[in-house]
């Protein structure tokens, strides 16, 4: 058997290499082979050199990393430091604009005063009054400046009065009083208030003739009565707490009124303020002990006749015929002047809130507020306009203030403040400035800075267009002078 495979396999062998079927298969398996294998290779070859090109790449991109790495932090540090370079410059900048703010704050403030400043040598240089409100004594009323210049807004205005309710003929009791607390003795105020006259103790020239003074008088509504011991006992013109020298002046300015005025008990006596005020009960105290004091004193003229001794509260720092009623000295005269001293608010008031129907201080409801408006001051303008471009503005009914029907309770129909600038040309709607011209106690012009140009006012005519047309109370309290400040908040 097994030489029988023996030679079966020697025979299959030579029969394979000697077969020419096998002989090809074998030769292309081969060339196939080798074909493969050769193909293989090239992409082996291939996927090695590829694959060292990607570690070439990566080599190259690591090191890229590392460069841009390194730029960055590079960056990151050149970032930090424009960041705080950017903040230095910020708050530089910010210090810059904060330094700019104050600066414009400071040339607005500048400018103002400036402003101010310009207004106050306008009103010097037109003669007229520059009021310090320090130099005020007088503080605590409604109508005083300092009140004005606390409450009152921007572009309003007040009318201001020096002296209220007085002829400004001889002695101003308030300012008599200021000089008795400086003190000034009764002859030494009634010297300065009534000039050229002495005193004189019993008699008195009437008509040429010497004689004795009273000793009776006639009273209006009480008949004859003993002219010092009851007359003159009944004299309610100062306070009794008043010093005693005031009390003793006015006891001789009542005494040689009365001798005066009734020619020496040829005629009687009334008992108001149009002559001198006198009711019952008669006074003791301190006002009997000046009547004692001073009994049969007068004040006689160089002739010996009885002078012509009226009086007043307040006369606002002027006396006619004297001049100016102040300490002596130099500069501001409202610092000076004996009736500021003496703290009485009427010497400088804004007169807003008196009804003199009913003597009250006491606002009309539709005009509560002490001052004017724009508006209400420039229509007050256009009225004086109306006034004086027509003849007959005078007699028109409607030439009232707005607001009188409310104030005074009476049926009327006065021009609204649209109607009154209808009636002009060239209607005043915005005023910018006013300036105030005052000379020896008295006003002189008053001028308006406004839209329609600037408009001059004599101060008789504003005064009394200003006492038809100004709405609520307000007022300007003189008669036969006029001596005001107007002044723009």
């Amino acid at each position: 058997v097994s030489g029988d495979l023996y030679m079966q396999s020697r025979y299959k062998l030579a029969n394979f290499f000697l077969n020419k079927d096998n002989w090809s298969n074998i030769v292309e398996t081969l060339f196939i082979k080798q074909s493969t294998i050769s193909m293989l290779r090239r992409e082996a070859e291939e996927i090695g050199g590829e694959f060292s090109s990607l570690a070439e790449s990566k080599a190259e991109l690591d090191k890229e990393k590392e460069d841009l790495d390194k730029e960055r932090a590079g960056l990151d540090e050149a970032y930090k430091l424009l960041a705080d370079e950017r903040a230095k410059l910020q708050a530089e900048l910010s210090k810059q604009v904060a330094a700019k703010s104050n600066l414009t704050a400071q040339i607005g403030g500048i400018k103002k005063q400036l402003s101010e400043l310009q207004n106050f040598l306008m009103v010097v240089r037109s003669g007229g009054t520059v009021v310090n409100a320090s130099s005020l004594m007088s503080t605590n009323s409604q109508g005083s400046y300092n009140n004005f210049l606390n409450s009152a807004p921007k572009g309003t205005f007040g009318v201001f009065s020096f002296g209220a309710f007085t002829h400004r003929n001889g002695m101003s009791q308030w300012g008599a009083r200021a000089r008795a607390d400086a003190g000034y003795t009764s002859s030494q105020i009634l010297g300065f208030y009534y000039p050229g006259t002495t005193l004189k103790t019993g008699n008195v020239v009437i008509n040429g003739q010497q004689e004795n003074i009273m000793n009776k008088i006639s009273i209006d509504g009480y008949g004859s009565v003993d002219f010092e011991d009851y007359y003159l006992m009944g004299i309610k013109e100062v306070p009794e707490d008043w010093p005693i020298e005031v009390l003793k002046a006015q006891a001789i300015a009542a005494r040689t009124y009365a001798v005066r005025v009734t020619n020496n008990g040829r005629s009687s006596i009334c008992t108001t303020q149009s002559c001198q005020v006198f009711s019952t009960p008669l006074k003791t105290g301190k006002w009997k002990e000046a009547v004692n004091a001073t009994r049969g004193i007068i004040l006689v003229n160089g002739d010996g006749s009885p002078a012509l001794t009226q009086y007043a509260a307040v006369h606002g720092g002027w006396v006619n015929n004297v001049g100016w009623d102040v300490k002596d000295g130099s500069g501001d005269w409202i610092a000076r002047a004996w009736e500021n001293l003496s703290e009485v608010s009427w010497f400088y008031r804004n007169w807003f809130d008196y009804n003199s129907t009913t003597g009250s201080y006491t606002p009309c409801s539709s005009h509560p507020n002490p001052w004017l408006t724009q508006e209400e001051m420039a229509d007050i303008i256009n009225a004086y306009k109306y006034w004086t471009s027509d003849s007959s503005a005078e007699y028109d009914d409607r030439f009232i203030s707005v607001d009188f029907g409310t104030c005074f309770g009476k049926s009327v129909n006065p021009y609204s403040m649209a109607q009154m600038r209808s009636l002009v040309s060239n209607p005043v709607t915005s005023i910018s400035a006013v300036y105030v011209s005052n000379s020896d106690g008295s006003t002189q012009s008053i001028t308006f800075v406004t839209n329609a140009g600037n408009i001059t006012i004599d101060p008789y005519s504003f005064k009394k267009v200003f006492s038809l047309r100004a709405p609520g109370y307000y007022s300007i309290p003189q008669s036969g002078f006029q001596h005001f400040n107007i002044v723009m908040r």
